[in-house]
């Protein structure tokens, strides 16, 4: 026990903190819960993975989204349950997952000094935007707390060898890498830090055990290196590559106004965690934590250098999201160092903690947040629409949202039109970019519509163009266009192709203004506009415009 936590009025406040934290982490999960609604692309992508009809159908999908078989399969076994016929049911697995994650940084803490997680509970147990998407039918929550507990579990491998351990060590490495693809970039540097104990203290033949969990679960991964390989040639689509001027900005809206905290706690963790190494002593002692700083010092400069590779071999442009896990992780082996080397330094985690616990009901206001309208715009649309209208949903991927919540009688397509919108099928998004005037025959649909004194609904965004702008013109096929393959530039083109045709033609546009969602911010991830065009006139000028301009922001993607 540290000298911090050997003062008897210092750990009994660290625990009353500690618990008071967990109280009020547990009130802002139920909080979200009702007010976060239905679900957005991202999460429908996952369960229609999940909900496939058979389990190997779901397994060859899984490189259309973004986790190993852990998710998808829990998803799977809820919903035979029954427990997933509504937003409800797989919105409480989500609050299920969430308070999961709470419990594994309590149960890790135990494993490794049986003193509790302040700085988790302080920066990520009250913090609404991990809330928010750890609520989320999404696998990294989950993924999370088996990356913490494995890296619990093999701690208490290390300081019990026996074979209970080792079989639960083994375990735990196994489904953490089956629940998140960059776990295997965590998980390998905890065994390399677990094996550098293990050799500091003499004990090669411990050192040998650790690393053969990380093997273990290394072989487990081999079904999805094909795959992967393959889903590269569609992913690229959406690769447009991060930088870390994006991650700071990321890491910014995650930790708001304890940013600097978290840069300081893990700077702190990592310089005092690797020079323990040098200022302490070789032994073979085992049980005390002596070598736990060394263990989180190594884990998470290896963990956070693997993570960033991971991030750039994704190719992927990153959302906030993508760095929940790397800050957990960074969290979990802060915790287990900073309270441990320097007394003062859990004095100070202590004082985070109060503050945190002081500020944590303003996270009530950040909660305030429905992940999408789309249920409400597709709901809006059933009642009003007619059988003859026409719907176009743009840009595409809202067509995920809106085709797993529309029940009405009138057709709907995308910009492009696509043959599969259960979850990301960039593949046949990639087949229309090599292709021209592929929404000639949603524009000749519209025509034939608008003719025949029907309307045309127009859900997402629709750029329409600004006066005096020239006639959009189709960009060349990929990958010779403006971003080689990505496809960002050709929906825009899209949008805008579809845009001047409704502004040169329509006599009326009527911004639908019944979506009221009680003032709740809407995910700017997927906020749908709705807009009604009806009418029809051979040519319009091109410096005039319907009553009601049309949409003209495009939202980034999901994932």
């Amino acid at each position: 026990m540290t000298a911090f936590f050997s003062s008897p009025i210092l750990r009994k406040a660290s625990w009353m903190v500690a618990l008071s934290l967990t109280l009020a982490a547990i009130l802002l999960h139920f909080f979200s819960f009702t007010v976060v609604g239905g679900l957005w692309r991202d999460e429908i992508a996952i369960a229609n993975i999940a909900k496939l009809p058979s389990w190997v159908e779901t397994f060859r999908t899984l490189p259309h989204d973004h986790c190993p078989i852990v998710f998808p399969a829990v998803v799977r076994i809820w919903t035979a349950s029954g427990l997933a016929q509504t937003d409800t049911g797989l919105r409480v697995l989500g609050l299920g997952i969430g308070l999961f994650l709470l419990a594994s940084f309590w149960a890790a803490s135990r494993m490794m000094g049986r003193e509790p997680p302040l700085l988790f509970l302080s920066l990520v147990a009250v913090n609404p935007v991990v809330i928010r998407y750890g609520d989320s039918i999404r696998g990294y929550a989950l993924g999370i707390a088996f990356m913490v507990l494995a890296m619990g579990l093999i701690w208490r491998f290390i300081e019990t060898p026996d074979v209970r351990h080792g079989l639960l060590a083994g375990m735990g490495a196994v489904v953490s890498v089956q629940t998140l693809y960059q776990n295997a970039f965590f998980l390998l540097a905890i065994c390399v830090a677990g094996a550098v104990v293990c050799l500091r203290r003499r004990q090669p033949a411990k050192a040998a055990g650790v690393l053969t969990f990380g093997f273990v679960a290394a072989l487990s991964l081999v079904p999805y290196v094909q795959p992967v390989l393959q889903a590269q040639g569609w992913w690229i689509v959406s690769q447009s590559g991060t930088s870390l001027t994006i991650v700071w900005h990321h890491l910014s809206q995650i930790a708001g106004i304890f940013l600097g905290v978290w840069v300081a706690a893990v700077a702190f963790a990592v310089i005092f965690g690797i020079s323990s190494a040098i200022r302490g002593r070789q032994t073979e002692k085992t049980g005390d934590g002596s070598d736990l700083p060394l263990f989180g010092g190594v884990a998470l400069v290896l963990g956070l250098a693997g993570f960033w590779v991971f991030l750039k071999l994704t190719g992927l442009p990153t959302q906030v999201w993508y760095y929940i896990p790397g800050l957990c992780f960074a969290l979990a082996c802060c915790d287990a160092i900073v309270p441990r080397v320097y007394p003062a330094a859990g004095a100070g985690v202590l004082a985070i903690a109060l503050v945190a616990l002081i500020i944590s009901p303003s996270a009530y206001a950040a909660l305030q947040f429905r992940q999408t309208n789309g249920d409400l715009v597709a709901a809006t649309i059933a009642k009003n629409a007619d059988a003859n209208d026409l719907i176009i949903v743009h840009p595409w991927y809202f067509g995920l949202t809106y085709g797993y919540y529309y029940r009405g009688a009138a057709k709907w397509t995308t910009l492009p039109p696509l043959a599969d919108y259960r979850f990301h099928r960039y593949d046949l998004v990639k087949e229309q970019l090599a292709m021209t005037n592929v929404i000639v025959p949603v524009l000749a649909e519209v025509e034939t519509v608008l003719r025949s004194g029907h309307r045309i609904w127009l859900v997402g965004e629709i750029s329409a163009p600004e006066p005096g702008e020239p006639v959009p013109q189709d960009l060349p096929v990929a990958p010779n266009g403006p971003l080689g393959w990505s496809d960002h530039p050709y929906s825009e083109a899209w949008g805008k192709e579809l845009g001047y045709f409704l502004v040169q033609h329509i006599t009326n546009a009527t911004l639908f203004v019944n979506l009221s969602t009680n003032a709740i911010p809407i995910n700017p991830m997927e906020r749908m506009t709705l807009v009604v065009a009806s009418g029809w006139q051979v040519s319009r000028p091109t410096n005039s415009a319907p009553t009601i301009n049309l949409p003209q922001r495009l939202h980034g993607q999901g994932q």
